[in-house]
């Protein structure tokens, strides 16, 4: 499972009425793949819009199962590349404020940073400042600081989990999951992020193995990605 991106700590609780009293909740299953929630190590209390019957969304299902990939080979999603942003804490109300005040302009550079920092994590053979010199850094301020172009909000869900105790110790803290679901076009994406990764300026000189590193990424970049 991914790892979800930074959460927030904020003073005071607020739940919905009785939430934390509830006993687990299954979420409703989809159709084509049964039984997929029962593989998480934790339960589902509540989620958004559940009082009126609403099932969860795939792309949740797709994020949670570490499968975005698959996510973006669905025919509605197949010309775009996606993204999801979450936050996670206890108190409803900053998560939400945070969920009212994402804007694709602003957030989408971090985004796309940590996807490209994936990109070359997951191509090294060595520490990456080793296998990629200073060009790694630069490359990850240089995407941090780049205006983004074509990201739009396609969603956005929460809901709260809890983790069940086993032997008195739990797998993790119980809160709420915000995730905002973010898509831009793949054409798009993909000139920007060359236009980046070819003009990153490195802070210091790359050796031989550095530079042929760096060119075997940039040259294949989209594979996988």
């Amino acid at each position: 499972m991914k790892n979800p991106l930074a959460p927030i700590f904020l003073a005071g609780l607020l739940f919905f009425a009785g939430c934390a009293g509830q006993q687990g909740l299954q979420a409703p299953l989809r159709e084509e793949e049964p039984g997929t929630v029962q593989d998480w190590n934790w339960q589902i209390q509540d989620y958004k819009n559940r009082v009126v019957g609403q099932f969860i969304p795939d792309w949740v299902y797709y994020y949670y199962e570490g499968n975005i990939a698959a996510l973006e080979n669905l025919p509605e999603y197949r010309d775009y590349y996606v993204f999801v942003s979450v936050n996670t804490g206890t108190n409803f109300a900053a998560l939400s404020q945070w969920n009212a005040s994402f804007s694709p302009e602003l957030d989408f550079a971090r985004l796309a940073a940590v996807r490209i920092e994936n990109r070359f994590l997951n191509a090294a053979a060595r520490y990456p400042d080793d296998e990629y010199g200073s060009y790694f850094e630069a490359m990850i301020r240089a995407a941090s600081d780049a205006q983004w172009e074509g990201a739009s909000r396609k969603d956005d869900f929460w809901l709260y989990r809890s983790f069940p105790k086993t032997d008195g110790t739990s797998s993790g803290t119980d809160g709420y999951d915000f995730l905002i679901l973010v898509i831009i076009r793949k054409d798009m994406l993909e000139q920007q992020i060359k236009t980046v990764l070819s003009n990153v300026n490195p802070d210091t000189p790359l050796s031989r193995d550095q530079r042929s590193a760096v060119s075997r990424v940039q040259d294949h970049f989209f594979d996988g990605f």
